[in-house]
This record gives C-alpha cells, sequence and structure tokens, in this order.
C-alpha cells in the first residue's frame, strides 16, 4: 500500500513535496482443517425392492462385526469469509446367515457404501465468541448391495413331493386351485427372501423371486396336468406314481436352480444441499459447534436431512477434538431401477480428532 508523506528541507526549512512510502499490505491468512470424524453409527428405517420394504434396524454393534474396510476424513479451505469444506465415508461389509427352516439354508449378504459432502461457505457472522457460516453444496450417495442365496434341498424336496401330491388328489375335484396349493407349499415357505431382520442394512433384492418360482412351478405343473388326469381317470397306479415322482423331481430342481444364485443391485445419486452451522466459544479451551442441513427438495431424494452437534476442545494451537452426536436421514425412490427405496437413517456418536493449519 503507498502512502503519501510530506518531507521537511533541513538547509531551506520548507516542505518538500510528499514522497510516496510503500506500506506492506495487510494479506488474509489462509486456514486449512483436516479431521477424522468416527461416525458410530447405527441405520434405522425402511428399504427394499418391488413394494417389499421391510423394516431395518441394525446397530452400529452389528455393523463393527461384520464390516472389511472402512474410511473416513473431511476437510476445510478457508480464506476470509469465504471457504470450501468437505468429507466422505466409506464402507464395506459382509454377513452370512443361516435359516432354521424354509427353503432357504443360507443367506449371505454384502454391502458398500461411499457418502461424500462439498459445500462453499459463506461466513455470515464472525466475532471473539464464534461464528456462524451459510452451506451451500451437494451430497453425493453411492450404494452397492449384494445377496446370495443357498438352497435347502431336503426341504425342497419335501416341499415338492407334498404340492405334487395335494395336486394329484384335487384333480378330480371340480374348480382346484393350484396356486393356493403352490402358495402354500412353496411361496409360504421362501420368507427368507423378504429380508427381515437383516444383519446389515441390505434390502431384499431377492424378493421378486418368489412371484418368479411361483410362476414357473405353476406353468410346470400345467404342462404335465393333461397326462396325470389321464393315468389317474383310467386307474393306472404305477403311472400315476412314476408321473408324480418326475413331476416333484421337475419342481425341486426348477426351486433349487432358481434359490441357488447371487444377485446384484447398484444405484447412487446427488442431492442439492443447503444449511447452516456455527460454533459459540465457551472459554479459551472448550466451546460449541453445530451443524444442520437439508437438500433433495424432489429434484434427486424427496427430502435430505442432516444435524450435528457437539462439544469440542482446543487441546492445543493446532490440535481439536470434539464429542457429539450426528443424524443424516436420506428419502430417496428410483422407480427405473427395480423400483428402490432408500428412507434408511443413519445416526449415532461421531468423536473427531483435527488438525488446524
Amino acid at each position: 500500500m503507498a502512502v503519501a508523506q510530506p518531507s521537511l528541507n533541513q538547509s531551506t526549512g520548507k516542505e518538500e513535496e510528499p514522497k510516496v512510502v510503500e506500506q506492506p499490505s495487510v494479506k488474509t491468512p489462509w486456514e486449512i482443517t483436516v479431521g477424522g470424524p468416527g461416525w458410530l453409527a447405527g441405520v434405522s428405517g425402511y428399504t427394499g425392492f418391488h413394494g417389499v420394504n421391510p423394516y431395518v434396524n441394525v446397530g452400529i454393534g452389528q455393523i463393527l462385526k461384520h464390516i472389511n474396510v472402512i474410511d473416513t476424513l473431511g476437510g476445510e479451505v478457508r480464506n476470509g469469509r469465504f471457504g470450501v469444506l468437505g468429507d466422505y465415508l466409506y464402507l464395506t461389509a459382509q454377513a452370512g446367515t443361516g435359516e432354521s427352516s424354509g427353503l432357504v439354508s443360507k443367506v449371505d449378504v454384502g454391502l458398500q457404501e461411499f457418502i461424500g459432502e462439498f459445500f462453499g461457505s459463506y461466513r455470515l457472522i464472525e466475532g471473539p465468541r464464534g461464528w456462524l457460516d451459510l452451506l451451500g453444496g451437494f451430497r453425493f450417495t453411492y450404494l452397492g448391495q449384494q445377496v446370495g442365496l443357498q438352497a435347502n434341498n431336503m426341504a425342497i424336496d419335501a416341499a415338492s413331493t407334498q404340492l405334487v401330491d395335494r395336486f394329484a388328489q384335487q384333480l378330480a375335484t371340480p374348480n382346484s386351485d393350484l396356486r393356493t396349493l403352490i402358495q402354500q407349499n412353496i411361496t409360504d415357505k421362501l420368507g427368507a427372501l423378504d429380508g427381515r431382520n437383516p444383519q446389515l442394512p441390505v434390502g431384499p433384492i431377492a424378493a421378486d423371486q418368489k412371484g418368479k418360482i411361483r410362476d414357473l412351478v405353476q406353468q410346470l405343473i400345467q404342462s404335465q396336468d393333461p397326462a396325470l388326469a389321464a393315468a389317474i381317470r383310467t386307474g393306472a397306479q404305477a403311472r400315476v406314481s412314476q408321473l408324480k415322482a418326475q413331476l416333484a423331481s421337475q419342481v425341486a430342481n426348477t426351486v433349487t436352480n432358481q434359490l441357488n444364485r447371487s444377485f446384484s443391485f447398484y444405484d447412487s445419486w446427488a442431492d442439492p444441499v443447503i444449511g447452516l452451522r456455527g460454533r459459540f466459544n465457551l472459554n479459551k479451551a472448550f466451546y460449541l459447534t453445530a451443524e444442520s442441513d437439508v437438500g433433495g427438495f424432489g429434484i434427486v431424494s424427496d427430502i435430505a436431512v442432516q444435524a450435528y452437534a457437539a462439544l469440542g476442545c482446543q487441546i492445543t494451537r493446532n490440535i481439536h477434538a470434539e464429542v457429539g452426536y450426528r443424524y443424516l436421514y436420506d428419502d430417496f425412490r428410483d422407480e427405473s431401477a427395480n423400483d428402490f427405496l432408500y428412507q434408511l437413517a443413519l445416526h449415532g456418536a461421531q468423536i473427531t480428532v483435527g488438525l488446524n493449519f
């Protein structure tokens, strides 16, 4: 910065023309913050496919038990009133569940999830007791889910034999209801596909298999209906027994082939987000901080809400720590991808350690 200052000539005693004196300019310092937020989040809410949306309630202890990889990081760069900040959470997990009854003996689930946020910020208020920032940006979510099924061969063989026996008994009865028989002997024993009480927040990707298996079994039995009915009418018991055994075997193979499979689902979405965050200094060491934002607005998600509050401590000039609670709810539906519903809340304590530069 240049400042003009007059000078006095010692020989004449008169002031000379002012000279330009260069003053150092005041520069706004850059502030950099890097932190590792440890979010101990459980998951609750509804998620699913094709209208099958069971309630999910998985605690943090259950999630930690099955995690393979977890990574999280946050950071901010600020100059004056303006800044940019962001953070991300990435995890992969796997779990397996044995079934004690039904036509499925085991269900293996896998989960990959990435949640990343990026905001621009403008400092509305700043003073010795704290500050308040306006936030604007987006939140990106990536979700990958897998389900692997293992058929219960013994239970399938027994159910197929019972189905065919009852069908043969009803052939002589007018208006016999094959669909009801299949529902009772096959479909109702596929409850493991509904994704009830999962060990990880993975939706019932294979739930639509129940309807597919029912239709395949019905088509198969109907194709053998004339031959079996003719054998029953003629009283050829040996032929009836042979046809029933063949049909039961075909039904069992059809069900088994449909169950010994793996299913996967992947989706991603980005929500526009606006919010506020602030800090209030209790004293030189301790402070309160809070953040709240809302997004989606029906553009992508119907609504996405996040809230965070914590007690912080400035341990040294360059090291801080916070203990608080974070809540994130997202209501997202993708009708083009298996009619996918994601109405889940992630909530739990968060412990953060960070560095200031």
